[in-house]
């Protein structure tokens, strides 16, 4: 056999689904839950890596807010100023989201050691849930998000640094003027000595953590929606397969019992997903908002070529992040709708009729769906992508 079917006869665990979201919060030294196998001086270790990435990247933010006030003051540099209330935030959502996650430790915590207690361990266990299809489409989703994000940054972290080494290293224009990735004022001249090196790499490092912090919130939450998606699939099926009436009573109501308790659950676990992430998708959704917006009046006005293409890749990115989500919603809101559909198609006719009787109940329950909710301002599904675009061109227009 070769080595990629070997890989496949293995069972899936449960830490696929949420290495993603680990790896970028590992890069700011954060754990978002407790991890079974930690040692003390690596927990040290990434406790001050933390700090010091906080610390880096609220202090390019103050920069930025002060650069904007400065500029909307003076009533000079309002292109540039306009700009920056993008960058500003996107690094505010991203401070949220770190800080709000971090506050939910032990709620994760909760939340991922219930579903590794229904996560199946075995092979055999595994393939009734089509686990397989549900981690690869899971894949392709991060894998497609985090690519353009990176893309994303480090097209306006490395486009300067690009410029300068065509310029002078290659063309040998000695009159290039220092600039930096975001606009941001601070009490010294950066632009001389080892002072601009110092900013630049700053600027860097502070704006990989703010999206290493956005990347990982948003890549945990639909890890974990998958998996519960991944189960209501497998509810469902499971009571489509049932033939009541065939067995004695008793066997048809452990039957109910089981699948009721399994049911209860899967609605626990997505209210607990709701209280941890609903900050971090009512951030989300208002702030695509504003940056839909900016960056639509940044292009209508007229700028520069470059700043044109980078302003495109930052809608796009944006748009992304919101078609993600909300797809993640729709596809939990379906999953969870499904349920009454199953025990509705399943063999029920020949059953005792206290069974039928407690039927209706499970149906009426599940009528009201499993949702993604952003507090309780709003319900997020593929219809709140509409919404959005609506509140984008209000805020546009005026």
């Amino acid at each position: 056999q070769s080595a990629r079917e070997q890989k496949k006869q293995k069972a899936i665990p449960l830490e696929s689904f949420l290495k993603y979201a680990n790896a970028f919060y590992l890069s700011i030294g954060m754990q978002a839950y407790d991890h079974k196998y930690s040692q003390k001086w690596k927990d040290v270790l990434l406790h001050w890596t933390f700090i010091a990435q906080m610390v880096n990247l609220n202090a390019v933010l103050f920069s930025e807010v002060i650069y904007v006030f400065l500029a909307i003051g003076k009533g000079s540099n309002f292109l540039e100023a306009t700009m920056n209330l993008s960058f500003i935030g996107f690094v505010i959502v991203g401070d949220l989201k770190i800080w709000y996650i971090s506050r939910q430790k032990k709620r994760l915590t909760k939340v991922v050691s219930r579903l590794g207690e229904l996560h199946p361990k075995r092979l055999d266990q595994q393939e009734p849930y089509d686990m397989e299809v549900h981690l690869s489409g899971y894949s392709r989703y991060s894998k497609f998000y985090f690519g353009m994000h990176l893309v994303l940054i480090w097209t306006y972290n490395l486009y300067w640094a690009v410029y300068y080494l065509v310029c002078d290293f290659w063309l040998g224009i000695r009159q290039f003027e220092r600039m930096l990735p975001y606009y941001c004022w601070v009490p010294w001249d950066w632009s001389t000595g080892f002072s601009y090196y110092f900013m630049y790499i700053s600027q860097n490092i502070g704006g990989q953590a703010c999206l290493s912090g956005q990347l990982a919130a948003d890549m945990l939450m639909c890890a974990l929606v998958t998996l519960v998606v991944m189960h209501f699939i497998r509810l469902s099926a499971h009571i489509e397969c049932h033939v009541a009436g065939i067995a004695p009573y008793q066997r048809d109501l452990e039957f109910l019992q089981s699948t009721v308790a399994y049911h209860q659950r899967l609605i626990q676990l997505c209210q607990d997903i709701n209280d941890i992430f609903g900050v971090s998708l009512l951030s989300n959704f208002v702030s695509s908002s504003f940056i839909i917006c900016f960056v639509g009046f940044q292009m209508t006005i007229g700028s520069k070529i470059d700043n044109l293409v980078m302003l495109v890749l930052f809608l796009f990115c944006a748009m992304v992040q919101v078609f993600m989500i909300a797809t993640h919603a729709q596809r939990l809101v379906d999953a969870s709708e499904q349920i009454g559909q199953a025990v509705y198609n399943h063999d029920w006719f020949q059953a005792d009729l206290r069974y039928r009787k407690m039927l209706i109940l499970i149906v009426k329950r599940a009528q009201q769906p499993s949702r993604l909710k952003a507090t309780r301002f709003l319900n997020v599904s593929l219809v709140t992508v509409t919404d959005l675009l609506q509140l984008s061109y209000k805020f546009f227009a005026l």
